[in-house]
Order: C-alpha cells, then sequence, then structure tokens
C-alpha cells in the first residue's frame, strides 16, 4: 500500500479515478461532489479548514479516496462528516489493508493539527451497516444517528399526496392556484433569474450569507442537469419563493429553501416544496431526502420548528449513522 498526500495529486487521482467503482463517492448530493465542492467554496472564503486529502493506492490502483480537511479540532470534510471513497469488490485482505493505512494516516492528521475527534459517515441508506461502517466499529468509532425525513419517489403521485399532514393539503393547493413557478435547469440556464434567487436569500436571512463562489456551484449543478431551482412569483411579480433541490445518483435533496418572511400570512413554502418532491420524481430520481429531522431539546428553536415542517410531508424517515473516533 502507498499514499498519496500531494494536493496537486491527489486532486488529480480524484478526477482521473472511475467514481463509479467507489462506494460512498457520490451516492447523495450531501456528501458526494456537490457537497464537496459547496463546501469548498464556503472554505475558500472562510478559510477555517486546512486541506489534508490523501488517496491509499495499491501500486497503479486506487483503493481509498480521502477528502479530509482539519480545523485543529476535529478532522472531517469542512466540517461534514467524511465520505471514504472504498473501491468496491476488494477481497477482505486488500480492504483490511487499505482501511488500516486509511484509519492510520487519519489518526497522524489529527495529530499533526491537535484534533481530538476525526468524524466518518457511515452507510447512506439508513437499513444495513455497510464496510466503512464494520470498519468504524473495529478502529473503536462511536456511532451518533440523525434522522432524514424521505420520500419514496417509486411511489404514484397519488400516495405521495396521501402521506401529506392532512393540514398541508388545501395549503398546497392555494400555492398551486397562487404562486407561478419558473424552474432554472439544464433546459432553462436563465442567469437573471436565477440572480433572484441569493437576492431573495439575503432578504429572508436579513444578511448576505455566503459569496459568489457558493452560488456559482449552485448555478453549475442546475444548469448541469443534476437538479434545479425554482423560482416562485406571486400574482403581481412579487418574488416570493426560492427551492433548490440537487440531484446525485438516484437521491433528490432539498438542499436551500427561501421563503419571504413579508409575506408569512400566506402558505408559501408548502406548495413549493411538494411540487420540487413531483419534479424530482418526473427527473427518475428514487428518493427524496427532505434533510434532517430535528428532535425537540437537540438543536435550535428554529431548526426543530424547520424539521416540523418536513415532517409533514412524509411518514417515512432513515437514521444517518456518523462514526466518531475520540483521541483524546
Amino acid at each position: 500500500m502507498n499514499l498519496i498526500e500531494n494536493p496537486t495529486d491527489v486532486i488529480s487521482c480524484f478526477e482521473a479515478t472511475d467514481t463509479n467503482l467507489f462506494d460512498n463517492w457520490d451516492v447523495h448530493p450531501l456528501s458526494g461532489n456537490f457537497g464537496r465542492a459547496l463546501h469548498s467554496a464556503i472554505n475558500d472564503e472562510r478559510g477555517d479548514y486546512k486541506l489534508c486529502y490523501f488517496v491509499i493506492c495499491d501500486g497503479t490502483e486506487t483503493l481509498v479516496m480521502v477528502p479530509a480537511t482539519c480545523d485543529g479540532s476535529e478532522v472531517t470534510t469542512f466540517g461534514t462528516p467524511l465520505a471514504l471513497g472504498l473501491r468496491r469488490h476488494l477481497s477482505k485482505k486488500r480492504q483490511r489493508k487499505a482501511l488500516s493505512a486509511t484509519f492510520d494516516h487519519l489518526r497522524t492528521i489529527a495529530k499533526n493539527h491537535g484534533a481530538k475527534t476525526i468524524r466518518i459517515l457511515g452507510n447512506n441508506n439508513g437499513f444495513s451497516l455497510g464496510n466503512i461502517d464494520n470498519a468504524c466499529i473495529e478502529w473503536g468509532a462511536r456511532p451518533k444517528t440523525h434522522i432524514h425525513g424521505i420520500i419514496d419517489l417509486t411511489l404514484e403521485s397519488k400516495s405521495i399526496r396521501t402521506n401529506l399532514r392532512s393540514s398541508f393539503r388545501s395549503l398546497i393547493n392555494w400555492g398551486e392556484r397562487n404562486i407561478r413557478t419558473i424552474y432554472i435547469n439544464a433546459e432553462n440556464p436563465d442567469r437573471s433569474r436565477f440572480e433572484e434567487y441569493p437576492s431573495l436569500h439575503a432578504k429572508v436571512s436579513g444578511r448576505t450569507v455566503y459569496d459568489n463562489q457558493y452560488w456559482e456551484v449552485l448555478w453549475n449543478e442546475v444548469t448541469s442537469g443534476r437538479g434545479e431551482l425554482s423560482i416562485g412569483y406571486l400574482e403581481d411579480g412579487t418574488v416570493a419563493t426560492g427551492t433548490v433541490v440537487i440531484d446525485a445518483n438516484k437521491t433528490a435533496y432539498y438542499t436551500s429553501g427561501a421563503y419571504d418572511r413579508e409575506l408569512f400570512d400566506k402558505p408559501l413554502g408548502h406548495f413549493a416544496v411538494y411540487n420540487s418532491i413531483l419534479r424530482a420524481s418526473a427527473r427518475s430520481m428514487k428518493i427524496y431526502d427532505l434533510g434532517e429531522i430535528f428532535p425537540k431539546g437537540s438543536a435550535t428553536e428554529k431548526q426543530v420548528k424547520i424539521g416540523f415542517f418536513k415532517k409533514g410531508f412524509t411518514s417515512t424517515f432513515f437514521l444517518r449513522t456518523v462514526w466518531e473516533i475520540n483521541l483524546c
């Protein structure tokens, strides 16, 4: 086994490797190519994380790709759990040696930067333990679970609607009648329409949260056929809603939403999210991930309320496992 950690060589390796051969590399937008690009763009602005990417090879064959970063406290990928790219169909012996080399170097990175914790993403399907999970158990990691609300897009639209919270149906009907929606995607790469979303996001947030690099990543994704931005307008032309959904593999991820607070006497978000679910189904996605649902007492009041809103669209959930290796 040999280690590659020169940044230029590692990035070249990431780009040249057939990622279809690697579990967890781009199975979900949050932990895949989109998530890495988005958080890298944020880090370019803020500079909180040092890049520690590396690759484990056996001769010329890449076995494990590791997009590690460190902020002096944790080894993660820009603050999100590390999604290790493990080559499929390795023999048990080669896999064990490759993962042993991976975990050893992660510990070295942590030691060199004074970090006390390594966080690694487990199997993303919420149903069974995979090779990464089993390796984390062997190396003494502790699991933490995160609840995600999901929608099975293989269901017919009638069944998806049946699973809605009963109070949502009239609110969605109102949106269907009163909100005109424009879609920015590969078929309609309208930059002027797209730019209305960062403006709405800043208005709703009360400040400019992200710089141009962040929005450029979103623009590139939606105009490359990997999701779309929906902009909703009221009858008078007022921009009222914005919803970004990004696709990877067969999962559509509710990435970002902004709904004008000054118009909250109207049910703006319900139709926007529901419509994005149906459109993800039309793009042949299999799962719509609403994102994390925070139980009461586990997060801020705002995050809990957002989670309650998300639960109105589904009664199906899965547990996303994050493994923590504590080094202190």
